[in-house]
């Protein structure tokens, strides 16, 4: 970017003319004119420009469509994110960004939005004033699948939590530095833009939900379906994740080990797809020891499947079983013995974490790498939960005999 001052003539004196040019976008602007008495103040503004970002001055002729399609193609080609991770990224572009580029405009007492089309239009104050209130009022999407195959992605009626909403954002100050990596303008006030401090002030996090020893040994006990049995049991002893139970395959099955042991190795997508060798994290690659019952479920359950689901060479586990199904089955389950359940197969990973802990038995690194996590994890800290079997009555005659 070249910038300088040049005398320009005018009827009966003249004046100081502040040029820039750029060798990008091939453009000459005019940026400020000084009487002929201020010459110093030209000088100064021109080196005040200098220093400025050169898409400020003169913005490359680039569309959001263009640079949203870009960004979300670098996103998908970067492969230090996992694919759930690259999906999410884009998903808020589509769903809670790109549509909401727009600026405020009145026309007869009226307030609408009207799209802005080119990066260099847009400014911090639309940025603050029309896409963040629109953010606030954004609604969930969902994917539903189409008869024949194919999805559509629709809006719902509940409108996003705030903590999606900090993402959202998160990821709109991704954008913009990647925008400004490439030259392109968009305005780096966005980067500083902050919610107040009580704005999450009321946020409630999820309440991480764990079962008590007894409600899971009651629902294992009392399943009479061989694959439910295999599925709750695996879940309990090992603590994988869902779509590492549903990557297990035939090989992943060690029953000649001393212990006998699993191998995750695998892992299914949003869409059920597997996925071979693939897993969340490098940790998730881990071989867990399992007891002598769930060996034995498993043996038969293997034997029991004639003809199991393959994928290329491998031979499923748990054969076309979705996520959605296995959820709602240890939901039912539990339905159906009249037991409070929350989520789906998740609180067993936290149940198993919770009770190896409990138990002491292992140390601390034995416990995170059989569920796949590092010593640097802070998962394990939220899933960690005391007294899995409390007793009230026992709680409160401890708590009266303290009292007396």
């Amino acid at each position: 970017m070249k910038v300088w001052v040049i005398k320009s003539p005018r009827k009966k004196s003249y004046v100081w003319l502040v040029k820039a040019y750029d060798k990008l976008t091939g453009k000459t602007k005019d940026l400020a004119t000084f009487p002929k008495n201020k010459k110093t103040q030209a000088l100064a503004f021109k080196d005040e420009k200098i220093k400025d970002e050169p898409g400020n001055l003169i913005p490359a002729d680039i569309t959001f469509d263009q640079a949203f399609k870009e960004y979300k193609h670098s996103i998908l080609l970067n492969k230090q994110l996992v694919e759930e991770t690259r999906l999410l990224k884009c998903g808020f572009i589509n769903s809670h960004i790109a549509p909401y580029i727009n600026k405020q405009v009145k026309f007869d007492g009226v307030v609408r939005h009207e799209k802005i089309e080119k990066l260099g239009a847009y400014t911090y104050f639309d940025f603050k004033h029309s896409y963040i209130p629109q953010l606030l009022q954004s609604k969930k999407t969902q994917v539903k699948n189409k008869k024949g195959g194919g999805f559509t992605t629709e809006r719902t009626k509940d409108p996003i939590g705030k903590k999606t909403i900090k993402d959202v954002v998160g990821e709109f100050k991704m954008f913009v530095h990647y925008c400004r990596d490439r030259k392109w303008y968009m305005p780096k006030e966005i980067l500083e833009y902050e919610f107040t401090h009580n704005f999450f002030q009321d946020y409630i996090t999820k309440s991480e939900w764990v079962p008590k020893k007894s409600t899971v040994n009651k629902i294992i006990d009392s399943e009479k379906d061989l694959q439910n049995k295999t599925l709750f049991l695996t879940a309990a002893i090992c603590g994988p994740r869902l779509n590492e139970i549903l990557g297990l395959t035939y090989c992943n099955v060690d029953l000649l080990s001393d212990p006998p042991q699993l191998k995750f190795r695998h892992s299914v997508d949003k869409w059920n797809n597997f996925r071979e060798n693939k897993l969340k994290t490098a940790s998730s690659r881990r071989e867990t020891p399992i007891s002598k019952e769930l060996a034995v479920l498993l043996k038969n359950w293997m034997q029991q499947q004639k003809n199991p689901k393959r994928v290329g060479k491998y031979k499923l586990l748990f054969g076309s079983l979705s996520k959605k199904s296995a959820r709602g089955r240890v939901k039912t389950a539990a339905k159906a013995l009249g037991l409070k359940w929350v989520g789906g197969l998740k609180p067993l990973r936290k149940f198993r974490y919770s009770l190896v802990k409990e138990q002491g038995e292992l140390t601390d690194i034995q416990a995170r790498q059989q569920q796949g996590w590092t010593m640097e994890s802070k998962t394990p800290q939220r899933y960690y939960h005391k007294n899995l079997d409390s007793n009230p009555e026992k709680t409160k005659s401890a708590i009266n005999k303290l009292l007396n």
